[in-house]
């Protein structure tokens, strides 16, 4: 009787410890949302990676990794939560000066999409100069 409730025991806590959606995973489903950006990729991803480090996000403070692909022409930016993938940007340019970004995320990743495509967007604006009497209050 103790060996078979030692072994259930083994087996809920590996079917705990495994949780999660893998990066592999999300991977293989198709992007939710796809889009165009005047701006080349790498400067591109480097600025969306630091603001999905550094954003507050509803559920606490994800794990951000990057990785280049192996022709050095694709960057992919995921974020991960209790060792659970929740979604990952794939960053491909079209020409040098225009980038593809792909979101796709995990059933985990509820609620990150429309967070994550406003970064995107915030990232790829333009930066507007500031007027030469900008905080002089006049």
């Amino acid at each position: 009787m103790h060996s078979v409730l030692l072994l259930i025991f083994i087996v809920l806590l590996t079917a705990c410890v495994g949780a999660g959606t893998s990066l592999r995973e999300v991977r293989a489903t198709e992007p939710l949302q796809s889009g165009s950006f005047p701006m080349p990729y790498d400067y591109l991803a480097a600025c969306v990676k630091a603001r999905v480090k550094t954003d507050p996000w509803t559920f606490g403070q994800p794990i951000v990794r990057s990785e280049w692909g192996l022709d050095r022409r694709i960057v992919r930016v995921s974020a991960t939560y209790a060792r659970s993938t929740l979604f990952e940007l794939t960053f491909q340019p079209i020409s040098p000066a225009m980038t593809r970004i792909d979101y796709r995320r995990s059933n985990d990743g509820h609620g990150t999409e429309e967070h994550a495509w406003s970064i995107i967007e915030q990232c790829a604006g333009p930066v507007l100069p500031s007027s030469p009497d900008s905080g002089t209050g006049r």
